[in-house]
C-alpha cells in the first residue's frame, strides 16, 4: 500500500477537494488526491454493493411468482375449455 505523505487519509472529503484544487495537474501532489479521492469512492461503491443485495434477491423472488402466476393462468385457461 502507498505511504500517505501528504496526510490525505485525514482530511475531510469537503478539505482533499480543497487541497486537490490547489494543486497543478500531473505533480505527485495531484496524483497523490486523485488516488485518495478514487479510494473513497471505491470505498463508497462498495458499500453501497452491499446493500443492494438483499434488493435483488426480492426482485428474483417476485419475477418467479409472477411468471408462476402466468404460467397458472394459461394453465387454468386452457383446462376450462
Amino acid at each position: 500500500m502507498t505511504e500517505d505523505h501528504y496526510r490525505l487519509k485525514e482530511k475531510s472529503d469537503a478539505d482533499l477537494h480543497d487541497w486537490l484544487c490547489g494543486q497543478q495537474p500531473g505533480t505527485a501532489e495531484y496524483n497523490s488526491g486523485v488516488l485518495e479521492s478514487m479510494r473513497r469512492v471505491a470505498i463508497i461503491e462498495e458499500a453501497l454493493e452491499i446493500n443492494e443485495e438483499p434488493v435483488r434477491k426480492r426482485e428474483l423472488i417476485a419475477a418467479s411468482i409472477a411468471v408462476l402466476s402466468i404460467i397458472m393462468t394459461i394453465i387454468a385457461i386452457v383446462y376450462s375449455f
